[in-house]
């Protein structure tokens, strides 16, 4: 089963940066966002996200994601969408793997 990507607007991000960097302004959190200026078919909004759930908060991890995006962003995508799958991979249950990291991202994604 695969899992579907995740579909976002800015408004999400801006709504995901506001929740997980209450300390800093927006603005401050999209000047590092920006940092990441590659012009890929994946929604950048995609990236943001996975950006922000890999920083957890942390700007000094917010920096460091955005330029491993730049390197290469499935990278980044991989590691926030897709966390146990691995893993599962090698234990031969990619399915159900897929299935719990849809409803992780989900759970990540809308907490309040």
């Amino acid at each position: 089963m695969a899992q579907k990507p995740a579909v976002l607007g800015y408004d999400d991000i801006k709504r995901i940066a506001k929740r997980d960097f209450p300390q800093l302004d927006f603005v401050e959190v999209e000047s590092v966002l920006r940092l990441y200026d590659a012009d890929v078919k994946e929604s950048k909004n995609r990236v943001f996200a996975a950006i922000l759930k890999l920083a957890d908060g942390n700007v000094e991890s917010l920096k460091y994601y955005t330029q491993a995006a730049r390197v290469d962003y499935r990278d980044v995508i991989y590691w926030a969408e897709y966390p146990s799958y691995s893993d599962a991979a090698l234990k031969g249950k990619k399915g159900q793997s897929n299935v719990d990291d849809w409803h992780q991202y989900q759970t990540w994604l809308n907490k309040v």
